[in-house]
């Protein structure tokens, strides 16, 4: 008979299944010759697995949902060599200077902002507004995945932050699942590929040899371009609408530090996007239309948080 010993040392379903997804996705990386050095911190979910009891599955359970997303995303450097024949190119840029061209003397404001910026690269001032704009643009990386952990650690013990957590999260999938499926639909240009190819419609030739350096400034910034899964995801902007997404959650918590903490951030992250050459206003504001359906689709669905509650209710 089977001692409850060796048991808990068997491997769980939920354990096999992180460790064949971790392997499947690696391997496919290399196959397709699209494996990216960072790839290799998934490997740290191996260890985390294997090693973790209930409390792991309790994590697993409840960020898989999140790490799919952003899985599923990365995946799509698979898919945009199929999307460049159907990019968006004139129609974006043509947009946004009907919509806004006048507020910048006939330039599509992130055009001009780039132009006024590389006016005044001699100045320390204006040089340190740039790179720190830069900064804000990476945060994103890092900002909301802290917050959805900070909601995650308190609702270990306590049911109404980890229905905050709940929430937050499935707003959140839902705004990535909305974004992709545009994105694949409807691919678009950023206005750094005008600026680097005019209107050339981009092909696998010409994104291979392309000089990031002649659409964009800074090297942290063409850094993070560079290893991008999706160049032509640029309609909605989930830069832009990730800031709308958070503020409308925290509408809800009625917390005034909050609101405007969320909202300075993604002022600020609006404009580095725009000043950056990353985005069209005209994306911003798609971005924030699809984070109103992301949170009107969150707040109506139920919750897929069907598994016991971690919380103590002794």
């Amino acid at each position: 008979m089977t001692s409850p010993e060796t048991q808990s040392r068997r491997l769980q379903p939920w354990q096999i299944i992180v460790c064949l997804g971790v392997a499947a996705f690696l391997a496919l990386g290399l196959t397709t010759n699209t494996f990216r050095i960072y790839h290799l911190f998934l490997l740290l979910a191996v260890p985390g697995a294997i090693v973790a009891a209930d409390a792991g599955r309790r994590f697993f359970f409840d960020w898989g949902p999140l790490f799919g997303t952003w899985i599923t995303y990365d995946r799509l450097r698979l898919a945009q060599p199929w999307l460049l024949e159907r990019v968006g190119v004139a129609w974006p840029h043509d947009v946004e200077l009907a919509l806004f061209g006048w507020l910048t003397g006939g330039l599509t404001p992130p055009h001009a902002a780039r132009a006024w910026l590389a006016a005044h690269a001699a100045s320390p001032l204006w040089s340190g507004v740039a790179w720190s704009l830069e900064v804000v643009y990476l945060s994103h990386v890092f900002a909301y995945p802290i917050v959805l952990l900070g909601l995650w650690l308190r609702g270990r013990a306590s049911a109404e932050w980890r229905d905050r957590f709940v929430r937050f999260t499935r707003a959140f999938v839902i705004l990535n699942l909305l974004g992709f499926a545009v994105y694949v639909l409807l691919p678009a240009a950023p206005p750094w590929w005008v600026s680097a190819h005019g209107f050339t419609q981009p092909t696998a030739e010409l994104v291979a040899s392309t000089d990031l350096a002649a659409g964009m400034d800074g090297a942290i910034i063409r850094e993070t371009i560079k290893t991008a899964p999706n160049w032509f995801a640029a309609v909605p902007s989930l830069h832009g609408g990730y800031p709308v997404l958070l503020l409308l959650l925290l509408w809800r918590e009625r917390s005034r530090r909050a609101l405007i903490l969320a909202f300075s951030y993604g002022a600020v992250m609006w404009i580095a996007t725009v000043a950056l050459n990353q985005h069209y206003v005209f994306d911003l504001l798609a971005g924030a239309g699809v984070a109103f359906v992301a949170f009107t689709l969150s707040e109506r669905l139920g919750s897929w948080d069907a598994a016991p509650s971690a919380v103590s209710t002794a």
